[in-house]
């Protein structure tokens, strides 16, 4: 992320690292269970579905060595790890504009 004023951030790229449901304490990944790209596929039939209805994916062109941690998405709906090269459809930050609602 690039530094801005007054304690803002600006917000590069979409990604479970820059995401307000995931932890700040990050933990070392084993490449074994990693994806080719660096994401962290389910390994149970539950993790699977939570993975398929939040539309849970790992970013295309990357590799294992893009992701050497790992953080947990504390998002109710998640309850996962996931790497900086994921990203999901409850994807969120508190720097998020959406004209729809008032500040």
């Amino acid at each position: 992320m690039v530094q801005l004023g007054k304690n803002m951030e600006k917000v590069v790229g979409t990604n479970c690292y820059n995401c307000l449901f995931v932890s700040k304490e990050e933990k070392p990944v084993d490449p074994k269970i990693q994806n080719a790209e660096g994401g962290i596929d389910p390994k149970t039939p539950d993790e699977l579905e939570r993975a398929r209805k939040a539309d849970l994916i790992t970013l295309p062109g990357g590799v294992k060595s893009d992701a050497t941690t790992k953080k947990f998405c504390g998002h109710e709906k998640i309850q996962m790890f996931v790497t900086v090269r994921m990203c999901c459809a409850y994807w969120d930050n508190a720097g998020v504009k959406r004209p729809w609602k008032k500040n």
